[in-house]
């Protein structure tokens, strides 16, 4: 027999353990020591009181992960035990999650979902609404790219986060949940680089090649930022979340497409509160 409950009263290592297990077989398999799932839960400012947990009487079969941050909220995952799908456990899990978040008074609730995942069918069938397609890079020195010459061009200057994020947002550049500037700023030991007139910027951790942000309000500017991440990465690069802009048109038209594409969707809980909301 199934029940729903909060995550708030689950231990650190059950949901560990819940968290590992329920994500093989996904297009990412993603596992965690319980340390790193205590940071990262503390990262994305999950609200366990408000997440649900699918149970049976011996241990946890698949949860929701509810995130809140401004008055919206953000599902970070959403998951069911292998051993227990194609039991039509899964839309019954959203939509348990949703009536738990209603109390919350949000404007709306966010996701990201990989545009092969069947999940997204499940999200639309519950009433998120596609907003926009985001792109995942991950680029390494097999896939020719003659035209980026790392540090041809290179006229970014390191730059602190306050001045980053005020040029980025002065840029008008409308970032998905995981770019959000709260959000990256929990991140440790970032570096971020500006361009002199302010238009295009990039944002990566201390070590790795990992490019959590980057972007560009100016086709002239693509090139040279491209050129840059490659001279900083040794060339090679991941990039998740990127919308479409200057710098995904620069790279389509060179021949480098996405890895992945993503969903961003809305789930929107109060519509007349919610107009307008990016």
């Amino acid at each position: 027999m199934f029940y729903y409950s909060h995550l708030a009263d689950v231990g650190i290592e059950e949901l560990t353990l819940a968290w590992n297990r329920c994500w093989q077989g996904y297009a990412y398999e993603v596992r965690y020591s319980t340390a790193q799932m205590q940071g990262w839960l503390e990262k994305c400012r999950i609200d366990l009181s408000h997440s649900t947990a699918l149970r049976d009487s011996q241990r946890l079969l698949g949860f929701a992960l509810l995130a809140l941050e401004d008055q919206m909220g953000w599902i970070a995952g959403t998951c069911i035990d292998p051993e227990f799908r194609g039991r039509r456990l899964f839309r019954p899990l959203l939509e348990n999650q949703l009536a738990r978040a209603e109390s919350l008074q949000l404007k709306g609730i966010k996701l990201e979902v990989l545009s092969h995942n069947h999940a997204a069918r499940s999200y639309e069938g519950v009433g998120f609404q596609k907003k926009r397609d985001l792109y995942v890079y991950r680029y390494h020195e097999g896939i020719p790219l003659a035209w980026a010459n790392p540090g041809r061009g290179c006229s970014l200057r390191q730059a602190n986060l306050s001045d980053y994020f005020q040029a980025r947002h002065e840029a008008g550049f409308h970032p998905p949940w995981q770019r959000q500037e709260g959000y990256l700023r929990r991140y440790t030991a970032l570096r971020a680089w500006l361009n002199s007139e302010g238009t295009a910027g990039i944002l990566m951790p201390q070590e790795n090649h990992v490019v959590l942000d980057a972007w560009t309000m100016a086709w002239e500017q693509a090139e040279k930022l491209i050129s840059f991440v490659l001279s900083l990465s040794q060339g090679e690069f991941v990039l998740t979340n990127q919308p479409k802009d200057w710098l995904t048109a620069y790279l389509s038209r060179q021949g480098v497409n996405p890895s992945d594409i993503q969903y961003e969707m809305i789930y929107p809980m109060h519509p007349i509160q919610s107009a307008g909301i990016e």
